[in-house]
């Protein structure tokens, strides 16, 4: 008996800690893709970040293949490294 409760409380607390993260997610702003790549280049993000550098950009594009993520972007806003702008 003492087994299914057991599981049903793992599964709530897995269930809190992913909605917990859904949370800290910010939306990202509108950012055009200019080449359809799904990703963004260094210059499609200067126009949200005019001010971003080459080494600002490194530090958000993670991976060093040259172009931005949602994902990369979403963990560098997570993660404070670029300030959302105010709308």
């Amino acid at each position: 008996m003492k087994r299914p409760m057991k599981r049903m409380a793992l599964f709530a607390m897995s269930l809190g800690l992913f909605a917990g993260a859904a949370v800290a997610q910010t939306a990202l702003p509108m950012i055009e893709d200019l080449d359809a790549s799904g990703d963004w280049s260094h210059a499609e993000l200067q126009s949200v970040w005019p001010d971003l550098t080459a080494e600002g950009f490194a530090a958000i594009d993670t991976d060093a293949n040259g172009a931005v993520s949602p994902e990369e972007l979403q963990a560098a806003v997570d993660a404070g490294i670029v300030q959302l702008p105010a709308q």
